[in-house]
């Protein structure tokens, strides 16, 4: 009994010793008055006006180089100059790459310049063993971990001087990225990293004014935030029709000096918008109009032709001023800019120009060639993961036609190591299609010099072509998947750039309708030795800007300016190539029915109601209008074996024909904003395209949309429907084709091209087949019944 106090006593001791510290520092000695019984409640905060300093100033960086937040406050924004071609740069999978190039004038090179680039990756990105680099002009300036799951990652630096120089310089972003856990090849589609355009510039600290030259200036216009182009024009007297042609051409020339792969035409009758990033502001007319609206003017401006550089007073910035008494000397003043630009039907193009989105230019290939992937831009790869795709460009004219059995060959250089198990595979793709395999079948490694790989050619199209090398590595590293073993460095896998690519002599001819054709060289208008027909059906702002960019886009598709000439009627057009622009409700009955388009589309096309009818019921609807119209159970079997046939042997009820069909007028849907469908003349001899939508503002709009880079490669068939709410493209396929000679005049290319015919019509291939059967068994019985054992 007497130990218990002493022990309660100790207990107490200790427990002071140990809580007094706490105590003392809840609680220092204050000589104030006693504070009260309840706790007063915290004093408000004022809010932040300013960002908060560091604690402490830290180090200097040696290679100038710091990592900021994006609330961090930004350089000046009049200095900045966008890098990024489109609205958003993914890099995805373990090892990816994207290069293009910028035009930079000698006064932005002439003085400090830094780069800034915002990133944010999956959270799945092991940082640790993940890197982004980046380079310029082949020379690496950044690389730094990917470490921006939770927010984005701004990182900016000073370039050393001499890297970037006057002209086109290259610009690459590649990603190496590990998982942070898993080993599997599923796992390596859950790897990406973004780089935000917005947050991805070059402050240019040299002179950013007006360049020396016109030309210069014009391709070092760039992009916005959002990876986009726009010329901004200010033309007082909207509306005149013998102003168009001139304007046409202008357009052409400055997309095809830009060379920008989304540019747009905008244009205003009172002032120019603010400037900004990757814009050009353009004032044309007279001395007399312009006065109102742009005071100031130069005095030659009343003497004769004059383009040149002027400060708009409203802006206080340089535009384009185009100029002269009347409206002749603005036409010679056009010519004299746009004529350099002029190309010879006769001379052959070597190239589609890409190289502002995509490094190198793709080679137009006709048929024969063979080049190193080095010539395409690919690199020799070593690569120590699961999988591995690299891409390269290439091109085919418009009159290509070997879909249905031409067969490219691939000779491919490469290595892997006996860590690699069988079952691992090489892929070829064609435009996202996948084209051919290789398996590995070796547990012992093995070099491969010059492996033909046979690729076939159904998914190439005219004009730009991506074709991609994938590998999927498997090992046994891999199944056990230990920790850290998604870091390791040793390659297994090499894919050398001494590899060739092997285009073989394919059949060429025209066909029409074809859109594809159309948007990816301008194919039938940029061959056409006669001027381009044009009808618009109103001269107001948004036609005019919807006109502008989509000759623009043309002329850059099909590398020259396209000659047009404008028509004031549709009746006026004849038997000649056209292209017919307005709303739906303005165009000829004769017009819609030679593009197969409903002649009440005219006028039930408007634009889509808010009030929508419920999914459900709409399905509903649907699948009873399918019974009814199908004929029931019986004919959604017949249904079901087609598909199986086109599924598993490439054979469709098109195929099965051998006259064409006829295609049923198409009738817009609410939904849709854009129409552009193509048809033959009444006569078959000429080509009309029509590019329409329910209003012009639609107009303006959708073919801005669709013009953009991502949008443009999906038009095609004979009529292609945009609906900008949803931002897709839906095409609907040629049935009836007109086979037009294209200068390939040899009986080699009629083989080929009948030989591409016949494997596209199997129906006509087989009658062909039984014909030539019998008269050979007809022939062969004359023959012995002349030289047999009764004779």
């Amino acid at each position: 009994m007497t130990r218990r106090p002493f022990f309660l006593f100790s207990i107490f001791v200790i427990w002071l010793a140990a809580t007094g510290p706490v105590l003392a520092q809840a609680a220092p000695f204050d000589m104030g008055p006693e504070r009260p019984s309840v706790p007063v409640a915290p004093a408000p905060q004022l809010p932040e006006l300013l960002p908060r300093g560091p604690a402490a100033q830290p180090a200097p960086n040696n290679d100038r180089r710091s990592d900021t937040t994006p609330s961090a406050q930004p350089p000046e924004r009049q200095n900045r100059r966008y890098i990024l071609p489109v609205p958003e740069l993914a890099l995805t999978g373990e090892l990816d790459r994207r290069s293009w190039s910028i035009y930079l004038t000698e006064q932005q090179v002439s003085g400090p310049i830094s780069l800034a680039f915002s990133f944010r990756n999956a959270i799945v990105v092991a940082p640790e063993a993940s890197r982004l680099t980046v380079l310029l002009n082949g020379r690496q300036v950044a690389d730094e971990a990917i470490s921006a799951a939770d927010r984005p990652r701004t990182v900016s630096l000073e370039v050393p001087a001499g890297i970037l120089q006057a002209g086109s310089n290259q610009i690459e972003f590649r990603a190496n990225q590990r998982h942070r856990t898993d080993c599997d090849i599923r796992s390596t589609y859950e790897l990406w990293t973004r780089i935000d355009p917005a947050e991805t510039f070059l402050t240019l600290g040299g002179q950013t004014g007006t360049a020396p030259s016109i030309a210069e200036a014009i391709r070092a216009i760039g992009a916005d935030a959002k990876g986009a182009t726009s010329f901004e024009v200010l033309l007082p007297t909207l509306g005149q029709p013998g102003a168009t042609v001139p304007l046409l051409r202008l357009a052409q020339g400055l997309s095809l000096l830009a060379g920008m792969p989304s540019q747009s035409f905008s244009f205003h009758s009172q002032r120019l918008p603010a400037p900004r990033p990757g814009h050009l502001g353009i004032v044309i007319g007279t001395a007399a109009e312009l006065q109102p609206v742009f005071p100031g003017l130069p005095a030659a401006a009343q003497n004769g032709s004059l383009l040149t550089w002027a400060v708009d007073p409203q802006t206080d910035q340089p535009v384009l001023l185009i100029t002269g008494p009347r409206w002749t000397d603005i036409r010679a003043a056009i010519d004299t800019f746009v004529t350099p630009l002029d190309r010879s039907l006769a001379t052959r193009r070597d190239v589609i120009t890409t190289q502002r989105w995509s490094t190198p230019d793709a080679p137009l290939l006709f048929g024969g060639e063979t080049l190193a992937l080095s010539q395409l831009g690919m690199e020799t790869i070593e690569f120590p993961g699961r999988r591995v795709r690299t891409n390269f460009n290439l091109a085919v004219p418009s009159d290509f036609y070997a879909n249905a059995f031409g067969e490219g060959q691939l000779l491919l250089d490469a290595a892997f190591t006996d860590a690699v198990l069988p079952g691992s595979h090489i892929d070829v793709y064609v435009n996202g299609n996948i084209a051919s395999t290789v398996p590995i079948t070796s547990s012992k490694g093995g070099i491969l010099r010059h492996l033909p790989i046979k690729v076939a050619l159904r998914h190439i199209r005219p004009g730009l072509n991506t074709i991609g090398l994938e590998a999927i590595i498997t090992t046994e590293a891999d199944t056990l998947c230990a920790p850290g073993s998604t870091a390791a460095a040793e390659p297994r896998l090499a894919i050398f750039n001494t590899s060739e690519w092997q285009m073989p002599a394919f059949g060429r001819i025209g066909r029409t309708p074809n859109l594809a054709a159309l948007a990816a060289t301008g194919y039938p208008y940029a061959r056409d030795e006669e001027p381009l027909q044009l009808f618009v059906d109103r001269f107001d702002a948004d036609t005019m800007s919807a006109v502008s960019t989509f000759m623009g886009k043309l002329a850059l598709a099909a590398g020259h300016v396209i000659a047009t000439e404008l028509v004031a009627t549709p009746t006026a057009v004849g038997d000649r190539n056209a292209i017919f622009f307005g709303s739906l409700s303005q165009m000829p009955a004769r017009l819609l029915a030679q593009t197969a388009i409903a002649a009440d589309g005219a006028t039930s096309w408007r634009p889509a109601s808010p009030l929508a009818a419920p999914a459900a019921a709409t399905s509903a609807a649907f699948e009873q209008w399918r019974t009814r119209v199908s004929g029931g159970i019986w004919s959604g079997q017949v249904s079901a074996f087609q598909a199986w046939l086109q599924r598993n042997f490439d054979i469709s009820a098109a195929s099965l024909r051998i006259l064409p069909s006829t295609a049923p007028p198409f009738r817009p849907s609410p939904t849709h904003s854009l129409l552009i469908a193509q048809g033959a003349s009444p006569a078959g001899e000429a080509s009309w395209t029509l590019v329409t939508s329910p209003t012009s503002a639609e107009l303006k709009t959708s073919v801005e949309m669709i013009t953009r880079l991502d949008r443009w490669g999906d038009v095609g068939g004979r009529l292609s429907a945009y609906a900008s709410k949803t931002d897709t493209v839906t095409v609907l396929a040629e049935s009836q084709i007109d086979y037009r000679s294209t200068g390939g005049v040899s009986l080699n290319n009629y083989r080929l091209v009948l030989t591409n015919w016949l494997s596209t019509n199997v129906l006509a291939y087989t009658i062909l087949l039984v014909v030539f059967a019998v008269i050979f068994g007809l022939a062969t019985a004359s023959v012995l019944s002349r030289l047999g054992r009764r004779k």
